[in-house]
């Protein structure tokens, strides 16, 4: 018995619309893929790095007002979540409060934090006192744990010139807590005004100036107590 051969054009009639509907269907997902894409990948360079405009003259001359900065804000990520190890025998300065994947935040690095009393907005400021530290400020000059602080980032390298008169000239950091100034001492508003720094505030640390380009280049980490 012989079958008889179908209709090729007959079989194929419906071909081309089929073809035509499923490719439309699948440039849709295309599309809708790569936006989620995307914004999958959008949302995590954010959480990891951030853009921050300086604003003001607190840490002049080491950022300028309207310098752009790349913050980063993985530096200090914590895990409070995992379970607290005890001191380790031995230790000379008590650890802050919380734990952190990269290490806490150290003295000399410049950080935006979120503003006491006002957590809208963002300052930035220089670390100078961790944990533990004995802060002294004493004829414009900062003393880190009695010894004289190292900080060629002022402006001039004239300290007595640019400290204000403050009525309170020494502070011990607590835990959880960081003392940070502003390089430009006589305007800035900082721990000598609102106090101790909470660490969970701390959004960040800045890395890289990026405009304008003349001021291209990584923020070097410094502040050293003087080794004499």
């Amino acid at each position: 018995m012989i079958e008889q051969a179908p209709d090729p054009q007959q079989g194929d009639a419906t071909l081309p619309e089929t073809a035509t509907e499923g490719g439309g269907w699948r440039a849709l997902r295309d599309i809708v893929e790569t936006l989620l894409l995307t914004v999958l990948i959008f949302l995590s360079v954010r959480a990891v790095v951030q853009s921050f405009q300086v604003e003001g003259e607190s840490m002049m001359p080491s950022l300028e007002t309207r310098q752009l900065l790349l913050v980063n804000k993985a530096a200090y990520w914590r895990l409070d979540w995992l379970p607290q190890a005890s001191a380790s025998v031995g230790a000379t300065a008590p650890a802050p409060s919380g734990r952190f994947l990269f290490g806490p935040p150290q003295r000399g690095e410049v950080i935006v934090f979120e503003a006491p009393g006002d957590r809208d907005r963002d300052y930035i400021k220089r670390v100078i006192g961790v944990p533990g530290d004995v802060v002294v400020i004493r004829d414009g000059a900062v003393y880190l744990n009695g010894r004289l602080l190292q900080e060629p980032y002022l402006p001039g390298g004239a300290v007595t010139h640019l400290t204000r008169s403050d009525q309170k000239n020494r502070w011990k950091v607590p835990q959880g807590s960081l003392f940070v100034l502003g390089d430009n001492r006589f305007n800035s508003l900082d721990s000598r005004d609102w106090g101790y720094l909470p660490v969970e505030n701390v959004v960040g640390r800045a890395v890289w100036a990026y405009w304008p380009l003349d001021k291209w280049g990584g923020l070097p980490r410094m502040a050293t107590p003087d080794s004499r």
